[in-house]
């Protein structure tokens, strides 16, 4: 008679929800009494026989507990490991920051000789200055900051009335004192180069610096920018440009035509189509990682924007029933003409500028930032020098980094809202939230 099949299955009376050293101890116990009666019976502690069943339950217990730990892990309220949260906190969208720095307003001022016709400033002689005008803090050299936009002194201001100086026979103005805010982060720049040969899928270059703000740029060595992206589908990239830097234009003032006196819009914002685009990332030892695209150029050589790209899998592949190659969108609905998440460097050298710094004791209080650089050359030379600068507020929101707790709940946060717009509050909070710029 045969020994299997389903008439002669004998179940085990075996328990699956013993997940500890005690629980499967014991459970190996009844179960060496239930099935082997007569084989074993010496259950001493002291026995060989224990020690190897002690083992097993060892084993299933520290495998259960791992088993526990993964999963445990794979939860964003229950894991532990800043690595996985850092993932995790990437899914949901949220970028993890390395230092958060300080900011702060600074008030920069500028002496400037009035019009010769009439008792007011003379713009004309009033001067631009460029952003990355670095100040050190006077009780600690070692924070520094730097602001973040330019300083218009050209643009006409209400409170621009300060007479420092008079004419003796006319008693009209000579000069008066313009005072600008501009805001300031508590960093400095610094710059690194990397060479790049052969094309890689998403090439990743990692900035040794833990201290890293932002990306200030990145170029190659062909001079050609390549732009960070909130992810590498992003094929838009906005670009803000000061009219100083606007070959189109040569004042900050612009004519709507609306009956209304002409208005300074000192700042442009467009949008550009760009292959060359890298997403930046935290990594779980604070260094920072640039990731860049996929794809290559199809022939080699730079060539109109989004035009010439193709997937690096891609290249050599002929479509059945034609002579050409892959050089044509088969679904009109890809993201760009090549279905490519961007270019990849290759045989060029990268230059990344970026920001370091921030931290705790970047908030410094106010009056503190008073010294100004030995050297200043203004965008707009307009004759006018910077006179003075202080801070009449404290430095605020400078901290090191994100701890676990926080990495989670901003995570919760980001993900719960996504930069959505719904309901006219959301909106609102949309516009408020745009720079001033």
């Amino acid at each position: 008679m045969p020994t299997y099949g389903k008439n002669n299955f004998k179940e085990s009376n075996v328990n699956y929800l013993n997940k500890d050293f005690v629980a499967l101890k014991q459970s190996l116990m009844n179960y060496a009494k239930s099935y082997f009666p007569d084989t074993y019976r010496d259950f001493n502690e002291t026995s060989p026989g224990m020690m190897l069943l002690e083992m097993n339950a060892y084993v299933g217990d520290t495998l259960s507990f791992y088993i526990d730990q993964q999963y445990k892990e794979m939860l964003l309220p229950l894991a532990e490991e800043r690595r996985n949260i850092i993932t995790m906190a990437k899914m949901f969208g949220y970028k993890v920051k390395p230092i958060v720095p300080a900011y702060v307003d600074l008030t920069f001022t500028s002496n400037v000789n009035a019009a010769t016709d009439v008792s007011k400033v003379d713009y004309g002689n009033a001067s631009v200055f460029n952003p990355g005008i670095e100040i050190v803090s006077s009780t600690n050299s070692n924070t520094i900051f730097t602001t973040l936009e330019h300083i218009d002194f050209k643009i006409e201001d209400v409170d621009d009335t300060n007479i420092i100086g008079s004419t003796a026979a006319s008693g009209l103005a000579s000069s008066y004192t313009l005072s600008r805010n501009v805001r300031a982060v508590s960093a400095t720049e610094k710059t690194i180069s990397f060479q790049v040969g052969t094309p890689e899928k998403f090439k990743t270059i990692i900035i040794p610096d833990k201290i890293v703000i932002d990306i200030i740029s990145c170029k190659d060595s062909n001079n050609n920018d390549w732009y960070e992206v909130d992810y590498l589908a992003q094929d838009k990239v906005p670009i803000q440009l000061h009219y100083t830097d606007d070959v189109n234009r040569s004042s900050a003032y612009v004519d709507f035509s609306d009956n209304i006196s002409i208005q300074a819009v000192p700042y442009s914002l467009t949008y550009i189509t760009s292959p060359k685009r890298f997403t930046r990332e935290t990594n779980d030892d604070n260094t920072t990682s640039l990731v860049f695209g996929n794809g290559v150029l199809k022939n080699g050589i730079n060539g109109t924007i989004d035009q010439g790209y193709i997937d690096m899998e891609q290249v050599g592949i002929i479509i059945p029933g034609q002579t050409n190659d892959l050089n044509n969108a088969i679904d009109p609905l890809l993201g760009d003409e090549y279905s490519t998440l961007g270019e990849t460097p290759n045989n060029t050298t990268l230059t990344i500028t970026y920001r370091v710094g921030g931290g705790i004791n970047s908030n410094v209080s106010a009056g503190d930032l008073t010294t100004l650089p030995s050297t200043i050359v203004p965008a707009i030379n307009g004759g006018a020098i910077l006179a003075d600068v202080t801070n009449n507020n404290p430095a605020v929101g400078g901290k090191d980094e994100e701890d676990t707790i926080e990495i989670k709940e901003r995570a919760k946060a980001f993900f719960t809202t996504q930069n959505r717009c719904v309901t006219k509050e959301d909106y609102e909070a949309r516009v408020l939230n745009v720079p001033a710029k």
